[in-house]
């Protein structure tokens, strides 16, 4: 009987130090909890400090300046101008041709309306805003423009050198003879 005995003694004895050894180990994760809130609390209370600072990295960000176009020169403008507003993309003007239609269809600047200088007042009139900017080129060019703002239209600039300063600096031409054309000859 000794034997069982003994052996009854060592299972009571391993459950004892089993029972010592995890009541330890919980008491060390119990120790361990104020020291990991704290550890854990740090780390929220240093992300809550970098929220705001992000938080403005983004505003400066999206609330830099937009980019502006090139201004608009008063009552003349050289080619130059007009295609650095183009090559912006600045939608906001138009280009008007007081050249003949014969001309105005064999080339001119891409994008040009045509309104002969008989016609460019009641032409405006019925398509263009008096804020709008507006770059006129042909022979009457001047006398389009002094009619226009005389009309009240604000903004408008003859293009230094016409249709030959405009293909000088590089500007797109459309039109029967600004591409080979069957019908150019």
């Amino acid at each position: 009987m000794t034997n069982f005995s003994e052996q009854v003694d060592n299972a009571v004895n391993q459950t004892a130090d089993q029972t010592q050894n995890l009541t330890g180990q919980a008491g060390n994760a119990v120790d361990q909890i104020p020291e990991r809130t704290e550890e854990l609390a740090q780390k929220a209370d240093d992300a809550s400090h970098q929220v705001p600072d992000q938080v403005q990295a983004a505003k400066d960000v999206v609330t830099k300046p937009l980019p502006k176009p090139p201004a608009m020169s008063v009552n003349q403008a050289s080619a130059e101008e007009l295609l650095k507003r183009l090559q912006w993309g600045e939608p906001a003007l138009t280009i008007i041709d007081v050249r003949s239609r014969e001309e105005f269809n064999n080339e001119r600047i891409t994008g040009a309306v045509p309104m002969p200088i008989d016609h460019v007042l009641d032409n405006a009139e019925n398509a263009l805003e008096h804020k709008r900017d507006i770059y006129v080129y042909g022979d009457s060019a001047d006398d389009a423009a002094g009619q226009l703002r005389q009309a009240g239209y604000a903004k408008v600039a003859v293009v230094q050198g016409g249709l030959e300063s405009w293909k000088a600096v590089g500007g797109p031409t459309e039109g029967v003879y600004a591409f080979s054309s069957p019908l150019k000859d």
